[in-house]
């Protein structure tokens, strides 16, 4: 049927934006798109502007009633990048608080080894990082890819991926619209465990394994309150990084991200580990709560937000195949996830598809030859060479999986020998700190951990 359209279609008579819905394909064409991009998160809404810059006529389909309505929580948005793709985006982004201030916290039942850097030179543009709401974010991504000319849909939920043989010709919306929409490129940003792809088998189902699931709150305290407990200036913020207590004995992470006024937690971990300890998401954070190093803090919050979230983790080798025929696979959809970068590998990777897409415009050619392009702007950029050089990470962390509690642990412990003061010589102390170390850990266990980790980490 679809083919029958494709030669009936007259190109250049006007059509309505509607639906080919229930009517029959014989009936008068509809409007075709240049491109249509399914999910208007970073990835997708990014994909949408560039391309509409471009003069393409483009197509956001985006489930929700507005763009990040599923989503809840914050994290930090990188200056420098997103500065690249959108210039002096903080005069107009709604942002939190300028971060002036990173760190990681290695915790324990009881104590918190810190490490991190500020100064408030990062408080002056080009500035390195903000901290941000993601509905907040979302919804400006996707505004300006509809100021850029990009026809926005709030509520339409694409459940499939349309084919012409093999090549990718529109997506089928459910009810209560029913319909459909063509175009010559489609551009999957659906998210983790896109649907589409993995109905259309161009991407399997993400492993547990490979699978982190996260939950999320936001507590409300004035922003004096928080500038204060923080030791911060006013409009500044951090964000810190939690390691070992939190996850209750596995390897995974939390995070604090300081608002105007309020405090964001989150903490996950793999959806296998999950499985394996019967913890349920909001005993950890119940747990980083209750943390009596993290009491103070948050005293006299009040929760305003509750959420959870899924991270696909696992990394470069997890990357499904991208390029098909007429179809772009990007963001969280492509696994192109990293915790460092955050949004930025998804606006970056909707960045290439827009610019593979447009080529492909140009030349009117849709194969995989032809936007492959996509994938070769990915493996010359630092999204696919970051991932291609911690591809083993996810590995690592499933073969040690004691890595971060026990070593969190063995780090507080010699800390806290070193700052206590003992009356022995500093030599004696030096041992006696490492006896009790090695105790926790042999030598040559720890010498083979080190060893695996630094030939994944490069």
């Amino acid at each position: 049927m679809l083919k029958y359209w494709y030669e009936h279609k007259t190109t250049d008579s006007p059509h309505p934006t509607v639906c080919l819905s229930a009517r029959p394909y014989d009936q008068a064409p509809v409007k075709k798109y240049d491109a249509i991009v399914v999910g208007a998160g970073p990835a997708g809404s990014s994909a949408a502007y560039f391309m509409a810059k471009e003069g393409m006529d483009v197509l956001l389909l985006e489930r929700g009633a507005y763009p990040g309505a599923k989503t809840c929580g914050g994290s930090a948005v990188i200056a420098e990048h997103t500065h690249k793709l959108f210039p002096n985006f903080w005069d107009e982004l709604d942002y939190e608080r300028i971060v002036t201030d990173q760190a990681y916290w290695f915790m324990t039942e009881d104590s918190i080894l810190s490490t991190g850097f500020r100064s408030n030179k990062l408080a002056a543009a080009p500035f390195n990082r903000f901290t941000v709401r993601r509905p907040n974010f979302y919804k400006w991504l996707a505004h300006k890819a509809a100021e850029a000319g990009a026809t926005l849909l709030l509520s339409h939920n694409a459940t499939e991926a349309l084919f012409d043989g093999k090549q990718a010709v529109g997506v089928k919306i459910s009810a209560p619209q029913n319909c459909y929409y063509l175009a010559d490129i489609i551009i999957l940003a659906d998210g983790v465990n896109s649907m589409l792809a993995e109905r259309a088998g161009l991407a399997p189902r993400v492993s547990p394994l490979n699978l982190s699931l996260y939950v999320k709150e936001t507590i409300s305290l004035p922003a004096e309150t928080i500038e204060e407990r923080f030791n911060l200036l006013p409009g500044h913020g951090s964000t810190i990084g939690l390691i070992g207590y939190p996850t209750a004995g596995f390897n995974g992470t939390g995070a604090i991200h300081l608002y105007k006024d309020a405090i964001s937690l989150n903490v996950g971990m793999s959806v296998g580990d999950f499985a394996k300890s019967g913890l349920r998401p909001h005993d950890l954070l119940d747990r980083l709560k209750k943390h009596p190093l993290m009491q103070p803090l948050l005293k006299g919050g009040v929760v305003e937000e509750y959420g959870g979230s899924m991270i696909p983790e696992g990394g470069y080798n997890a990357v499904p195949k991208l390029v098909h025929p007429g179809l772009l696979i990007t963001g969280d959809a492509a696994s192109l996830v990293n915790g460092v970068h955050g949004y930025n590998l998804a606006m970056w990777s909707g960045y290439f598809a827009a610019q593979a897409a447009y080529a492909a415009k140009k030349a009117r050619d849709f194969s995989v030859k032809k936007l492959s392009l996509y994938r070769t702007l990915l493996n010359e950029s630092f999204v696919m060479q970051d991932l291609k050089a911690n591809a083993g990470a996810a590995a690592l962390q499933r073969d040690i999986p004691y890595m971060f509690d026990l070593y969190t642990r063995m780090a507080n412990e010699a800390a806290f020998h070193s700052a206590k003061v003992y009356t022995m010589p500093k030599r004696a102390r030096r041992v006696f700190i490492f006896k009790k170390i090695t105790s926790m850990q042999p030598v040559l266990k720890i010498i083979r951990d080190v060893w695996k980790t630094l030939k994944v980490v490069r």
